[in-house]
């Protein structure tokens, strides 16, 4: 049994700053007096709900937030891009030529120097292979060029006025060329993060240590392991009983469980806006939703703050734009619920699929089974059906389905990254609802260079959006982590990575 008392649910507002400007300036936060020098074996345990082993054909072979590799560029709390390896940036020939300033003094985890060729290398293997590069970010570089002895100059057939947004993070993680193949293929993992990988356990663990070399403020602790725990209900346990110091990912802590931790001494309960939006998808390629009035009519019948309010329980905003708020520069506030006619019942029960995964980190099932109950009272038969990654990704891609629900992350800060995934005729996820004009405002706004027109390009795409409804956004996720009594300065970023070389062991003052 646990005593429960009072705990301090705080927002993370206030930190996004002061961690952009340490990004950017390759810092440290001011340790708190409290946290002392830690010993030798000093190790932080944080429990997930998924696996961070990516695995050899991935982009990155362990989830950024092991924080054991790093990219040319980071996405700062207004999601623009920061300095990180790439110390500074410039373009020229009108948007076409993008030259990245590397850091001096890096090293990987082997002791060797970050090099510009070795930069380029990572650079091409990714543009070279459409499995690492989903979603083209790379489909207009023509050439990867080392220059000088700091330089890496990539050449695009097009102009690209926010390639340093497109480079961030998982678009350009820089991992040393003797971990892959020729195929591209990763075997291990060498990068220059404050931390490396020691073990790998896949299904279960993965445990690092802190790198001593590493170019910017070294880790207080000197061991981290990530622990996979795919039930909701026991990474709360294990936090609550002190088996994990910390659960820290998006999706880590249900919503529903917030009330537990409020109750638990010595918890410390935060809240960070991150930039992954929660979608209902309709697949346009079949009736009824290849009608736009079904779509019209479905989102009319489903109460969107109702289910923040019940299901996510505040852990969450209404989305008013197709993508995260935190991008406000793109942030146009037009999407507005538009009622449609109510079409003749379907003759068979409409599938609605789940990925598996999903289901113990967000109120999917809850959400499934509201939209069910709804459509049942107006006449409509509905199932559900929760299914593993493989069967679920497959489904997709053929069509088998009628409803879905998943995450997204606008992991470049850029609308490209949404409208060409999902919107564009030949895109990754287009389920049908693409069409010739938002594929010209898709390509156009796409390599505008002037700002203006740019801005102008999205605002009608954003509007184009609302009067065709594709996909119904639901709402901006607000990702609950929590920390136990014996860690300190514990942050997990916008872009749901805890900053693991800020943290320190908590000490009786």
């Amino acid at each position: 049994m646990f005593a429960f008392s009072k705990i301090r649910l705080r927002l993370s507002q206030g930190w996004a700053g002061a961690i952009g400007l340490c990004l950017a300036l390759g810092l440290a936060l001011a340790a708190p007096a409290f946290a002392a020098a830690p010993s030798g074996d000093a190790l932080l345990t944080i429990g997930v709900g998924r696996d961070f082993f990516d695995g050899p054909d991935s982009r990155t072979y362990v989830h950024g937030s092991t924080n054991t590799w790093e990219a040319l560029t980071y996405l700062g709390p207004n999601l623009k891009a920061q300095p990180w390896l790439a110390e500074s940036w410039r373009s020229q020939d009108q948007g076409r030529t993008w030259i990245f300033r590397l850091r001096s003094g890096v090293r990987f985890h082997n002791g060797s120097l970050l090099t510009n060729k070795e930069a380029a290398a990572s650079i091409k293997r990714i543009m070279s292979r459409p499995k690492y590069d989903p979603t083209g970010i790379y489909r207009d570089v023509v050439a990867v060029e080392a220059k000088g002895e700091h330089e890496l100059v990539l050449s695009l057939a097009r102009p690209s006025p926010a390639f340093a947004n497109l480079v961030a993070y998982y678009a350009s993680p820089i991992i040393h060329s003797s971990c892959f193949d020729n195929e591209g293929r990763l075997h291990s993992l060498i990068g220059t993060g404050p931390f490396k990988v020691k073990k790998i356990q896949r299904g279960q663990s993965i445990e690092l240590e802190a790198f001593p070399d590493y170019w910017g403020a070294v880790p207080a602790y000197k061991k981290v392991k990530f622990l996979f725990i795919p039930d909701a209900q026991t990474r709360l346990m294990a936090l609550l009983a002190g088996e994990v110091d910390a659960v820290a990912d998006v999706g880590g802590i249900l919503p529903e469980q917030a009330a537990d931790l409020a109750r638990a001494p010595q918890i410390t309960l935060r809240r960070q806006p991150v930039a992954t939006t929660h979608y209902l998808f309709f697949n346009c390629r079949r009736q009824p939703f290849k009608d736009r009035e079904a779509r019209f009519w479905l989102t009319s019948i489903l109460d969107r703050e109702q289910l923040v309010q019940a299901l996510a329980k505040g852990a969450g905003t209404v989305a008013k734009d197709p993508y995260s708020e935190l991008a406000s520069d793109w942030a146009f506030g037009l999407l507005r619920p538009t009622s449609g006619r109510k079409p003749p019942s379907p003759q068979h029960p409409l599938l609605m699929i789940l990925h598996g995964g999903t289901i113990q980190r967000w109120p999917y099932l809850e959400i499934a089974q509201v939209l069910q109950e709804r459509l049942s009272q107006n006449g409509w038969r509905a199932q559900i059906q929760v299914m593993e990654p493989g069967a679920y990704y497959q489904a997709l891609q053929r069509g088998s389905f009628d409803l879905a629900i998943q995450p997204n992350t606008l992991m470049t800060g850029d609308p490209d990254f949404f409208y060409s995934y999902y919107l564009e005729s030949k895109g990754p996820r287009d389920f049908g609802c693409g069409n010739r004009i938002m594929d010209r405002l898709i390509q156009t706004a796409r390599h505008e260079m002037d700002p203006d027109k740019r801005l102008a390009l999205y605002r009608e795409l954003a509007g184009r959006f609302n009067q065709e409804l594709p996909l119904w956004p639901l709402y901006h996720d607000i990702s609950l982590y929590a920390y136990g009594a014996k860690v300190a300065n514990f942050i997990m970023d916008h872009n749901f990575r805890p900053l693991l070389n800020l943290a320190r062991p908590r000490t009786t003052p």
